[in-house]
């Protein structure tokens, strides 16, 4: 599970890189106080996207690269052409966006990115620029939401969305869209809203706290890479790499290998640790609150996904526990009590209180 937040987030951090509203790429301008900033917003914007049902297309951007996953969700050799290119044809199809437009006539006015990284930038202007970089980077995911979205069937969509219910033990965030695998009625998905809006202040909290301690981890990750020669995002990225995606793997593949060295650094660990655990707990809050949303048919169907899960799923989860099982041996944390455990997709108290009332059934909301 960490491995996967950490290869999440590491793609949320090559989205905002490429942006042209984002900071120079230079990991030591990187370390700014300026920089951290437009890293901190940049990465609440990216993990909010799940939060309101748009993550999940971009998630299945990044897996669908494993030939395995694309054959459990029957995505063609067409379709994976088309989703392939997308970042290329998303870039041109940015700077024709109006939105896109005025985002940067802003951001001239301001001075652009070299000015606003700057040692003596004042506060108005940082708190404006940004404004636009959570701006550019809603804008960016938006549009690629969209172009996955237009690129796979519903078929495939409600393939993918039971493959995270299924693997939900795996998944270090909360994503609401999910729930849409079980068929909710209207009146349900607006008791999902219900339930995010009351839960909204505690999800601010988790991702402020996440945020800046994804900004602690990358800050020791760029001088781990400088310590390599590496410099740059470009020097990170350099090989015989063509397409878009193939950059975000070898990236990711770096970013793996150090922060399986940094994981032996105590204060690191912690933090990352801590991250996992609070993901996590704020997830169960979320989770068992949606249960209790459910009809006794959509939790029958809930709980044999997760005990039986189809072959489908099954690829997925395979995929996630071998990203976890590298950081898996370095790990300290322990789940707490009102923690999810490992294996344990839905806590064994609420499962056995929510079937004792099956000999009550419900079957409207």
């Amino acid at each position: 599970m960490k491995t996967k937040l950490f290869l999440i987030t590491a793609s949320c951090l090559l989205f905002s890189l490429t942006s042209d509203a984002q900071p120079p790429n230079n990991f030591a301008q990187m370390r700014s106080p300026a920089a951290q900033q437009a890293m901190k917003n940049g990465m609440k914007t990216g993990l909010r996207a799940f939060w309101d049902g748009r993550g999940g297309n971009l998630m299945a951007f990044g897996l669908m690269q494993d030939p395995n996953i694309r054959a459990a969700w029957g995505v063609s050799d067409e379709q994976y052409q088309e989703i392939q290119s997308m970042p290329q044809r998303i870039g041109a199809e940015m700077q024709k966006n109006p939105e896109h437009q005025k985002i940067m006539e802003e951001m001239q006015a301001l001075g652009g990115p070299a000015a606003l990284f700057g040692k003596n930038v004042d506060e108005e202007t940082q708190k404006k620029f940004q404004d636009i970089q959570a701006r550019m980077t809603a804008l960016s995911m938006d549009i690629m939401n969209d172009a996955v979205s237009n690129a796979i069937t519903p078929d495939q969509k409600q393939k993918m969305n039971e493959s995270l219910l299924a693997n939900m033990v795996e998944m270090p965030f909360v994503s609401p869209s999910m729930y849409e695998a079980l068929n909710l009625t209207d009146a349900q998905k607006q008791q999902m809203e219900t339930i995010k809006k009351e839960l909204e202040p505690e999800f601010e909290k988790n991702l402020d706290r996440f945020a800046d301690g994804w900004v602690t981890l990358a800050s020791k990750m760029f001088a781990e890479l400088e310590k390599q020669g590496i410099d740059n995002l470009g020097k990170m990225m350099e090989g015989q790499e063509e397409t878009q995606q193939e950059k975000m793997r070898a990236m990711q593949e770096k970013m793996q290998a150090i922060q399986k060295k940094l994981m032996e650094d105590p204060e690191y660990k912690k933090i990352a640790d801590e991250l996992l655990s609070q993901g996590q707990t704020f997830a169960m809050q979320f989770n068992t609150k949606m249960f209790d949303v459910l009809t006794d048919e959509q939790w029958k169907r809930l709980q044999n996904l997760i005990d039986n899960p189809p072959e489908y799923a099954k690829a997925f989860g395979k995929k996630l526990k071998e990203q976890r099982a590298a950081s898996e041996k370095a790990r300290t944390w322990q789940p707490g009590p009102n923690s999810w455990r490992p294996g344990d997709a839905i806590p064994e108290q609420y499962r056995q209180e929510r079937n004792e009332r099956r000999r009550f059934p419900r079957t409207e909301n």
